[in-house]
């Protein structure tokens, strides 16, 4: 993995912990302002209803406040076709007059029932009434004292509503509630239409800061991610520079070692101490290269050119067949021709070579070496399998540096890197490789994405 790729693994931490703040904000802010407005709806719903029930009490005791209103304004004793009273005629000034809309004492409600604010609600709230006889027939209409609506607004809309068969709710701009008494049925409706226009303002500029705080949230969540992932990256780079150190530092001690070994050797002989000293310091030479391998791997981008990855693969096998043979397995190659990638010819043969040899070290039980190279859509596909299993717990660690799962690998030469490259060698060459155990037989399976044709409309 390079500086690019190692950089994209921050990046992606970086992306999950800004993710998991946006979304426990957001969680936050949702649960927090529906808690909010529903509590503040069903308070203000249970006050107008409050006032409903209210009007009608009032219109249980006094009757249609309209009638009461035309009675006592004398509406009833103006002339109909000259509305307007004579100026020759007109009483004397005695005053100023008190307007004929304002409420009468028979109209007010109990101002007991109700805090201050809730009676100057009322008085400002505008109502309307329908009432039913017996027989459904309606005989009386309070069209309040505006003309908004109509009587014939309002005697449909009390029908549509006694057909819903419930007592109180909303519709369309009004709260109602339903009255059924033994005589007649009521049907109250309030307008509700500037209260729900002062929600929706609510609502809207609750939502344009909640927008402005989403924002603002971003953008500290970008800076907090990368303060905590600094020290992780601190200590990567440590972590890497003190590897690099140390495989140079003992290539080495270990290259004086094996030459002098080899010298002694010459002089002596055969001598099993010898023997140990030589095939210790060469495993600790393959260590050491195979550090640097890795290294390399994570920091260089190779040179990229078109390759016949057939003709690669194929030239990867061909050397393990001997090995395959002295194992008692065979080799069962299925590679398609002339198939191209674009990459590195001496990574992408390291990376054969890794899976071949992992296939063949560790195959347990009958069965035989497969591998297969083939075109899917524009993706190429190389699958090496080898009869085993791993276990479930192992197939995500597999992958890790010096992991090794089974104890017994410990002699066999590998240290644990070997699909550490193999990943970032697929990794560099923007491709994934995965592992799968079906039918005894375990996968290791690396996808190289291709470039899609463009479609021409």
């Amino acid at each position: 993995m390079n500086n690019r790729q190692k950089n994209s693994v921050f990046q992606h931490s970086r992306r999950q912990i800004i993710a998991v703040i946006m979304m426990v904000f957001l969680l936050l802010f949702i649960a927090t302002l529906a808690t909010i407005f529903t509590l503040s709806y069903r308070e203000l719903y249970r006050e107008n209803q409050d006032m409903l029930e209210s009007y009608v009490d009032q219109y249980r005791e006094n009757g249609n406040p309209s009638e009461i209103r035309d009675s006592e304004s004398g509406q009833e004793n103006l002339p109909a076709e000259n509305p307007l009273p004579d100026q020759d005629e007109a009483p004397a000034d005695d005053g100023p007059e008190e307007p004929d809309n304002l409420p009468t004492e028979n109209t007010l409600p109990d101002q007991d029932n109700f805090p201050d604010h809730d009676a100057a609600r009322y008085l400002l709230s505008s109502f309307y009434s329908v009432a039913f006889d017996e027989d459904g027939q309606i005989f009386s209409v309070d069209t309040g004292s505006g003309t908004l609506y109509t009587e014939e607004q309002l005697s449909e809309t009390a029908n549509e509503l006694l057909d819903t068969g419930q007592d109180e709710g909303t519709y369309g701009n009004f709260i109602y509630c339903i009255d059924t008494e033994e005589s007649y049925t009521l049907v109250v409706l309030m307008d509700n239409t500037l209260i729900s226009d002062s929600f929706t303002t609510l609502f809207r500029n609750t939502l344009l800061l909640g927008a402005i705080m989403v924002a603002i949230l971003f953008a500290c969540a970008i800076a907090l991610s990368r303060w905590i992932i600094r020290p992780l990256e601190d200590s990567d780079r440590r972590q890497r520079q003190f590897i690099s150190d140390a495989g140079h530092e003992l290539k080495t001690p270990v290259s004086v070692v094996e030459a002098n070994a080899e010298l002694l050797a010459r002089e002596i002989g055969s001598n099993k101490w010898l023997d140990n000293i030589r095939f210790e310091s060469s495993r600790m030479a393959g260590l050491v290269s195979e550090l640097l391998l890795l290294l390399r791997t994570e920091r260089e981008t190779p040179p990229m050119e078109e390759l016949n990855f057939s003709r690669l693969v194929l030239g990867g096998v061909l050397p393990f067949e001997s090995i395959a043979f002295d194992a008692g397995r065979e080799m069962d190659c299925r590679i398609a021709d002339d198939i191209t990638i674009r990459g590195n010819a001496s990574q992408l043969n390291k990376l054969v070579s890794i899976l071949m040899d992992n296939a063949l070290s560790h195959s347990s039980g009958t069965g035989n070496i497969t591998v297969m190279l083939h075109r899917d859509k524009t993706d190429t596909v190389l699958t090496i399998s080898n009869p085993g299993f791993i276990p479930e717990q192992d197939r995500a660690e597999i992958f890790s540096r010096f992991y090794r799962g089974d104890a017994t690998r410990n002699d066999t030469g590998h240290y644990g890197l070997g699909l550490t490259i193999a990943k970032n060698i697929a990794a560099e060459h923007r491709g994934e490789i995965r592992v799968t155990c079906a039918d005894g037989q375990v996968s290791f399976t690396v996808c190289f994405p291709g470039k899609k044709k463009k479609t021409t409309p």
